[in-house]
Parts: C-alpha cells; structure tokens; sequence
C-alpha cells in the first residue's frame, strides 16, 4: 500500500464528524497493527484501541468455529461503561473500529462504517506480511 493510501485519516475524520456519539475511528491489520487513525488520537492511544480491537475480533472467530455454522469474523460490539466499541471487517486482513457514547445509535453508527467499507475498501486492506528472506 502507498503511503498515499495509507493516509486516510481525513475520511475516518469525516465518520466521525459526520456521525452523531462517534469518538474515534481506527483501521487495524487482523494481526492488531494500526493501519491509520482520527486524529483524536495520539500513537499510543491507537496502538492500545487496534490491540483491543484485535483481541475482540480473535474471540470472536473462536466464538464462529466453536458455535457458528462457518469459520468468520462479522461485526462485533462490546459495550462498557461510558462507550461502545464496535468492529467491521474491512477488506483483506484489516478491520474498522469505532469507539462510540454509550448514547450513540449504534444503528446509525453501523451504517455509516459500512458505507465507508464500501467506498473505500479497496483502500483498507492489510495483505498477509511475509517474512523477509536471507
């Protein structure tokens, strides 16, 4: 990915912006690297949000093989005192977190990160990395 398609900041600030009780926006690798982030956050902050996001996302593929019909990771959501976290799969290896007021129509919020997958999923992707060879 360029470094030009990696700087999608300024459309994860417009989710936010735009979406009533959103606090911050994250794209993370299925692995829980940060792929990039609101500026609402500083680099600490998005590196604990992406390892949150991560671990959410692990359990809920163990949750899919033990209890689903099919091994996948959908939408997940976790609820906490003050906030909502909820995490859509967004492309190949990457995912879209968003941390919400406990208040904020998760309706609303749902739809508006799925519309962003959609515009721009071809953007927010994280290929399996490789090892590097000797």
């Amino acid at each position: 990915m360029s470094p030009e398609e990696r700087d999608l900041s300024w459309l994860l600030d417009g989710l936010r912006d735009r979406t009533p009780g959103v606090r911050h926006v994250l794209v993370l690798s299925k692995d829980g690297l940060k792929i990039c982030f609101t500026g609402d956050l500083d680099v600490d902050r998005a590196d604990q949000l992406s390892a949150v996001a991560a671990g959410v996302q692990s359990l809920s593929l163990s949750a899919s093989a033990e209890f689903g019909t099919g091994l996948g990771v959908g939408q997940s959501m976790l609820e906490f005192a003050g906030g909502l976290l909820l995490i859509v799969p967004a492309g190949e290896g990457a995912h879209l977190a968003v941390v919400a007021a406990e208040d904020a129509d998760v309706g609303l919020v749902g739809h508006s990160m799925n519309e962003l997958v959609e515009q721009m999923g071809s953007f927010l992707t994280a290929p399996p990395r490789h090892p590097a060879r000797r």
